[in-house]
């Protein structure tokens, strides 16, 4: 099926329901389809430090992490 075919059939199915609530609940779902995630600039700069510090090799691992913090995880 092409996609003008499928859109032709998705049409016709549609022309056809009177489920008022079956159609809002679509609607619902192609509006969320269209949102866009846009990551705040300040949050950016944040992955940009961090994809930074994996390139450097400034990274922890969790056990380095335990280790450090060993007295707040045994509270």
């Amino acid at each position: 099926m092409t996609l003008l075919e499928l859109k032709k059939s998705i049409h016709e199915t549609i022309d056809r329901l009177n489920d008022e609530e079956y159609l809002v609940e679509l609607k619902s779902m192609i509006d969320r389809r269209e949102e866009v995630f846009i990551i705040p600039e300040h949050m950016l700069e944040g992955i940009r430090q961090g994809e930074e510090d994996i390139k450097n090799g400034d990274v922890y691992t969790m056990e380095d992490f335990e280790k450090k913090y060993e007295k707040w995880l045994k509270k």
